[in-house]
């Protein structure tokens, strides 16, 4: 009697041959021996293979996900999404073994996928599900297995010919996930053949999407903690794999959104401008996006203005920590890179102005900046959106200007400074009209945070605010000091919020505050006066050159504004022909410029 001799005997029942979709083949560089339609030696193979590291070991943090380090902003967030996310991750990186009741999770939430597509963060689950297939193997039959793979490589082959509304989430379904299956799966040629690809839509995507030194669009920002999560899991896949790379201007844009990443974080370590999920504080996040960016001046800087830093003044010859953007039609000022320093966003894409004051660990501004203006009567309305026509970063701080059409043909200046050293800022804002009006009437509302408590002095118009850590003083300095002269304006609580209003007549009014953001000297004795401004030795109206004198407790200072073309004038003995001017006046009366802006 002949003898079966094969694997496949008699005494040993036939592996069945699982139902594979139809682009499963293997590469031609895949190991030999193997079979992927022979489910129990492919699990098998999954199990021990050693070509393939996990992204857990390519990136910082043993213990959390680096799916679930940031997450994109959406109106919705499934409530299952970083559950998924954390379980589905300790399964990827070997922290836990799969079980049953993961695999039966799975099998529902693969019949719910297409009912979810539109969610932002979705991405983030399928990605999920594609580290956790190679350890999941064991516990999901070959028919699930593979319709989990089928639908990951459905979505990615999809996203590729999507021609994406917002290009932001092109990043991670035509760029991050197909390199991972490519990443996962070098062994199927059709995953292998996504990889490619899937790094030019990523190096095209960190070159379009950025202003050119790293930052998004302001409307985007949101998202930047995401976007730069998706760049740095697949910055780090790339980098472990033979045959990939980016672009040196990618990579360069990469850097600077690494730099980005640390500018724009809280004292507590959530972002600038954002709110919700999307701007959680992930240290992984960092110390992983800061080891692909090599850059040791980012280092340094992280070990200065990160939460828990302990990091001090730096030796090294730190670049300016503010930034602008006229593109990104964002503008940030700060007066240095330590955790507790002062710092102010502005984004001027949207009316009304949005922005953001924050110092010492506390939410002072934040929202929108409501003005109202009124000319004989009529009030007015803008007609553009917010304009740069002004920035420079020096040593001596960060001076930001934008203009605003208005209805009737008025222009809406503002002005802001913030000084590096003596911790201010300054923030005028200029209403400059064609023809001389009988009345103009300003009124501005600084959006003060729902945690500052609002003291208003009694005899006279500063207001002190008191937050949970610290404290600051608010100067209408346009306005007389006592309010029982109130003939240039009051500064009131209307509708419980602090609230500016102005009163001049002519070509022009300006109406600035200055912010005291000094730690020491916060209740002490303050004056502010409006100061005379002669041209020729003719005394000049406040519709063509205004002046004032500000001191508290910390320091001694004026400031400068004309109104009209190019003109020499005085004031305190100073001899001056500039648009603007902000100075630190010391104790013999001489003044150091901190900001002048010239005559155009």
């Amino acid at each position: 009697m002949a003898t079966d001799t094969s694997d496949q005997s008699q005494h040993a029942p036939a592996t069945p041959k699982a139902k594979l979709p139809a682009w499963v083949k293997l590469a031609k560089n895949a190991p030999k021996g193997i079979d992927c339609r022979n489910w129990e030696q492919w699990k098998s193979y999954l199990a021990t293979r050693k070509n393939v590291a996990t992204l857990q070991s390519l990136v910082s943090g043993k213990k959390t996900s680096p799916l679930a380090w940031a997450l994109f902003a959406d109106d919705v967030i499934d409530t299952q999404t970083i559950p998924l996310l954390e379980s589905l991750g300790e399964v990827a990186s070997g922290r836990a073994k799969p079980t049953k009741k993961l695999a039966t999770k799975l099998e529902q939430w693969l019949g719910c996928l297409d009912r979810r597509i539109a969610e932002r963060n979705l991405v983030l689950e399928l990605l999920a599900c594609a580290h956790a297939l190679p350890t999941l193997a064991p516990v999901l039959s070959a028919d699930l297995w593979w319709q989990l793979l089928d639908k990951l490589m459905s979505h990615a082959i999809d996203a590729a010919s999507t021609n994406f509304s917002k290009k932001i989430f092109e990043q991670g379904l035509a760029g991050e996930l197909p390199l991972t299956l490519a990443y996962l799966f070098p062994e199927l040629q059709a995953c292998l053949d996504l990889g490619s690809p899937a790094v030019e839509v990523l190096d095209e995507g960190m070159q379009s999407l950025t202003d050119g030194e790293g930052l998004l669009k302001v409307d985007q920002l949101l998202h930047l903690r995401a976007l730069l999560a998706c760049w740095t899991r697949s910055q780090a896949m790339i980098q472990a794999t033979d045959g990939w790379q980016l672009s040196a201007d990618a990579y360069t844009q990469y850097q600077w959104m690494v730099r980005h990443l640390l500018r724009l974080t809280r004292a507590d370590g959530t972002q600038t401008l954002s709110s919700g999920l999307s701007g959680v504080y992930n240290k992984h996040l960092y110390q992983t996006a800061l080891a692909q960016g090599k850059d040791e001046e980012d280092d340094v800087i992280a070990h200065l203005t990160l939460p828990n830093s302990k990091g001090k003044a730096s030796e090294w010859q730190l670049p300016y920590p503010s930034y602008e953007s006229a593109w990104s039609q964002f503008a940030f000022l700060r007066t240095d890179w330590q955790r507790t320093s002062p710092r102010f966003a502005v984004r001027h894409d949207l009316e009304p102005l949005i922005v953001e004051l924050e110092s010492r660990e506390d939410m002072i501004l934040s929202g929108a900046w409501d003005t109202k203006i009124t000319v004989d009567g009529v009030e007015l309305s803008p007609t553009s959106t917010w304009e740069q026509v002004g920035w420079l970063a020096d040593d001596d701080g960060d001076y930001l200007e934008m203009e605003q059409e208005w209805t009737s043909g008025v222009r809406l200046q503002r002005l802001f400074f913030m000084a590096r050293e003596d911790d201010f800022l300054w923030a005028m804002d200029t209403v400059l009209l064609n023809d001389r009006a009988q009345k103009i009437e300003y009124q501005s509302q600084p959006p003060l945070t729902p945690q500052t408590k609002i003291d208003l002095a009694g005899e006279t118009n500063e207001a002190f605010l008191q937050l949970p850590k610290s404290k600051a003083t608010l100067l209408p300095v346009g306005i007389n000091e006592w309010r029982s002269d109130s003939v240039l304006g009051k500064f009131t609580l209307v509708d419980d919020k602090l609230t500016l209003r102005q009163t001049g007549t002519g070509q022009a009014l300006v109406a600035p505050l200055f912010f005291d953001l000094a730690k020491k000297g916060q209740g002490k004795p303050l004056t502010w006066r409006q100061l005379t401004v002669a041209e020729k030795l003719v005394i000049q109206p406040r519709d063509r050159a205004v002046a004032y004198r500000v001191q508290t407790a910390t320091g001694h200072w004026v400031f400068y504004r004309s109104l009209t073309e190019k003109a020499s004038r005085t004031f305190l003995g100073v001899n001056l022909i500039s648009e603007a001017v902000v100075a630190r006046l010391d104790e013999n009366g001489d003044i150091e410029k901190l900001l002048e802006v010239q005559s155009s």
